[in-house]
């Protein structure tokens, strides 16, 4: 395990799950979201020295990087990519096909920047990383072919998947009672209402039996999260000012997410990169249900009876910090025993299906579910339990034979309040 001292708990940077460095002075700050040059003068920090490729001080220094494991080659680790960035920006190498295809084969899981050791780097890599991506579709090399079309779809059907719009409520039961004056809003999510429905299902029915009142947005958009994580900036802007104009016009003060990738976008991309400080409170479900739970709000009436490993979702754990809250609701769930596989939290192994990988770089995206599922195996659990659509559909995707089943943290909660 990392080394803590003694009395000490490892602290995290504010809305990050990235840890603090407390043992080296005078770290640079730096803002974020910033374009490519503002970062220049940090990339030839980086010392080459391969922290990145493993977990820092864990026992086994477990690898951590599925693009650099995948692809076997520097350029696809981080020190790599640094050395790639420092180049461009000081005019000794020019953009290529090739260099772009290396920046997009990676699923952006911040796993790497954990590692490393220089503050700067530790902290801020993962700003030059999406910066990348910007100057590369600016250059016309960017996106893939596979991801321009997420851009294309949105703008015609509202979701990447060029599913109909008409259809995305298909999947609402008829009992499910909402409230059209209500303040919270239940933001589904386009893999929630096209690919993994019963997630969805789940939900709703937990906020029926809390008695909350809540409703679904009659012109629910795609939050615009993988258009802007595959360096469209502009494009996916265009769909956070449309879903602004959206959540006012309802009167929405508060939302609840239960997919990662929309709660990172809606909690942190909207103000603090598109600069849209809507000023709705976005909480995904496992905090919503934890808070819940502190104020004595929920009970849970069966038991679950399942031993389980719990994956963390790199847009809600690494990119938002949120490792215990659905921890602790799954260790309050009767009957649930939670066995952790050993890279978990901050040294998480990402299951693969993020940042544009899943659609353009299928093979890695497969070698990385699978490193992921093998792990859960080896804790002999009869489940993994996520909190994302994507890394459920990811999982469901890549398991052979029902080696190990997978489900939404909503389901167990949905079963165990019912009586």
């Amino acid at each position: 395990m990392i080394n803590i001292p003694e009395g000490k708990e490892l602290k995290f940077l504010k809305d990050k799950g990235i840890s603090q460095i407390t043992n080296i002075p005078d770290i640079e700050k730096l803002d974020r979201n910033k374009d490519l040059d503002y970062y220049k003068d940090i990339f030839y920090q980086c010392g080459k020295c391969g922290t990145c490729r493993t977990a820092f001080h864990e026992n086994g220094w477990p690898r951590v990087c599925p693009s650099g494991e995948f692809g076997k080659f520097e350029a696809y680790y981080l020190g790599g990519k640094n050395l790639l960035a420092w180049a461009v920006t000081s005019d000794r190498l020019r953009w290529t096909e090739n260099l772009a295809n290396i920046f997009y084969q990676c699923s952006v899981c911040l796993a790497c920047t954990q590692q490393c050791q220089i503050p700067e780097i530790h902290y801020y890599a993962g700003e030059w990383l999406m910066a990348m991506r910007e100057k590369a579709v600016q250059k016309g090399l960017g996106p893939m072919p596979e991801q321009i079309k997420y851009s294309e779809h949105v703008a015609l059907e509202y979701n990447p998947y060029m599913e109909k719009h008409e259809n995305r409520t298909n999947w609402l039961p008829s009992n499910i009672n909402q409230y059209q004056d209500a303040k919270l809003a239940y933001f589904v999510g386009c893999t929630t209402s096209y690919r993994e429905q019963n997630i969805a299902i789940n939900t709703t029915e937990i906020l029926n039996s809390l008695q909350v009142d809540f409703k679904i947005l009659k012109e629910e958009h795609c939050c615009g999260s993988p258009v802007y994580m595959t360096g469209q900036t502009e494009k996916a802007k265009q769909i956070a000012e449309t879903n602004v104009d959206i959540f006012k016009n309802e009167g929405i003060e508060k939302i609840i997410t239960s997919c990662a990738g929309c709660y990172r976008t809606l909690k942190e991309t909207y103000p603090k990169k598109f600069g849209l400080d809507h000023g709705i409170e976005i909480l995904h479900l496992p905090e919503f249900i934890l808070e819940k739970l502190n104020n004595n709000e929920v009970k849970f009436n069966t038991n679950v009876n399942m031993n389980i490993t719990y994956h963390d979702p790199c847009h809600i754990g690494r990119h938002m910090g949120i490792y215990e809250p659905p921890r602790e609701v799954l260790k309050n769930i009767p009957g649930i025993n939670l066995m952790e596989m050993p890279r978990n939290k901050q040294n998480a192994w990402c299951c693969g299906s993020g940042g544009g990988v899943r659609s353009a770089f299928k093979d890695l995206s497969s070698f990385a579910a699978n490193e992921r599922i093998e792990e859960a195996k080896e804790t002999t659990a009869e489940a993994i339990v996520s909190c994302c659509p994507f890394c459920l559909n990811q999982f469901k995707s890549n398991i052979k034979n029902d080696e190990i089943k997978t489900f939404d943290l909503s389901e167990l909660i949905n079963k165990a309040i019912k009586s």
